[in-house]
Parts: C-alpha cells; sequence; structure tokens
C-alpha cells in the first residue's frame, strides 16, 4: 500500500514542481536596431553606424544606445549611452582608447557623467568632454 501510495504520489509531485517554475518565469522583450549610412564628406567616403538594444523584464525598460560623433577638426568619436535599471554609463570609444564615466546627475540641458577626473557633458546633439583644463566639443553624426 505504501508503494502504491509513493508511486502515484510522485508524479503528481513532479507537476507541482514544473508549475511552480513556470511562474517564477519573467517575461522579457527585445528590441535590436541599426542603422548604417554611408557619407560624402569633400569627397570622401565615410560609413557610420548607430546601434540601439533594449530589454524589457517584468515592465523594467534597461538599453544601450551608440552614436557617432565628430569634432572640430574631423576627428570620430563613438559614445554609447548604457542603462542596466541600477545605473547609468556612457563608453566613449576614439583613437583607438575607450573610457567610461559614471552618470552624476541632469543637467539642465541634459546629463552630466564622471570617472577619474574626466566628465562628459551630453546637451541634445552635442558631448562636451572636460579633463583637467582641456576641453573637447563633439556633435552627433546626423545619419539622413
Amino acid at each position: 500500500m505504501r508503494t502504491t501510495f509513493l508511486l502515484l504520489s510522485l508524479p503528481v509531485l513532479s507537476l507541482l514542481l514544473s508549475c511552480k517554475k513556470d511562474q517564477d518565469s519573467k517575461m522579457m522583450k527585445e528590441t535590436y536596431s541599426s542603422e548604417t549610412t554611408t557619407v560624402d564628406d569633400n569627397g570622401k567616403k565615410d560609413s557610420m553606424t548607430t546601434t540601439s538594444v533594449e530589454k524589457e523584464i517584468d515592465g523594467n525598460r534597461n538599453g544601450s544606445y551608440s552614436y557617432p560623433y565628430k569634432a572640430s577638426d574631423g576627428s570620430r568619436a563613438k559614445a554609447t549611452f548604457m542603462n542596466n535599471g541600477r545605473s547609468k554609463t556612457i563608453l566613449i570609444e576614439a583613437n583607438n582608447r575607450k573610457f567610461e564615466l559614471d552618470f552624476k546627475n541632469k543637467t539642465p540641458e541634459g546629463e552630466l557623467y564622471e570617472r577619474s577626473g574626466i566628465s562628459a557633458e551630453s546637451k541634445g546633439d552635442s558631448l562636451i568632454i572636460s579633463q583637467d583644463n582641456n576641453e573637447i566639443a563633439l556633435v552627433r553624426v546626423n545619419l539622413n
């Protein structure tokens, strides 16, 4: 009798445990987009890519957005704004170097990021990077 009871209760127990796993699963949605454009700049062909990745887990949005930027001297940089739901950072890539800065506060025109004596302030389509007394102004390259 005990053996029969144990054998019959085993499938019921496994069914209950499998139902519990389904209740613990999270609703997740991912969205990816990428746009690449070739631009003629003084007779020179140049390609630029803007990308975005957005994840939504149980209603909380996380994402990263990358934009190409250009300085007044013609040099290029890429800035990736990341938000993982707990913290916001910006990754700036230029001249084979990478700088990751942490979100500090919201400004009237945009956002301020800082780390290790380097700061960057986003203001609409511009990004101003400062270190010591040096300031580099970048403008987002429009893909239109």
